[in-house]
């Protein structure tokens, strides 16, 4: 947790690398998600309920670059869980079930430090790991 301080401190200096909300900030929404991405809590799907980016896969990609530039000490950003996610061997077995599941699993392990959301890397990995070996002995069964 040292790189707390150490981003803190940065946060006011302008001629520092960018971190934190910054990163954010060059990557903004589109103010009118399009219908058609499959996920995310655009304001014609939710209602009144709290609202989520909806971002292309192009903006994901793009954070998910600018995300490599941070030392986090075994902390990563949401994107850089998603790039796990998607970077999984078994990837393709994946259901929207198991999307649910680690979605549900993960949303609770995230910290926000009022410059950016971050997850223990050891927990990305723990729940991969149960969700792949669910759906193995599930295969063993049938």
């Amino acid at each position: 947790m040292d790189h707390l301080q150490f981003l803190v401190e940065r946060a006011s200096e302008s001629e520092g690398e960018f971190c934190g909300h910054a990163l954010m900030a060059s990557c903004p929404p589109a103010p009118e998600p399009e219908s058609d991405i499959p996920f995310g809590h655009g304001p014609r799907q939710n209602g009144d309920a709290q609202k989520t980016w909806d971002l292309s896969k192009s903006d994901l990609s793009n954070l998910l670059d600018l995300s490599k530039r941070l030392d986090l000490d075994g902390e990563i950003t949401p994107v850089m869980a998603w790039g796990m996610v998607l970077g999984h061997p078994r990837f393709a077995e994946l259901k929207p079930e198991d999307f649910e599941r680690i979605s549900h699993e993960l949303k609770t392990k995230i910290r926000c430090y009022g410059f950016g959301a971050v997850l223990e890397e050891f927990e990305v990995r723990d729940v991969l790991a149960s969700v792949f070996n669910v759906k193995s002995e599930l295969d063993l069964v049938y």
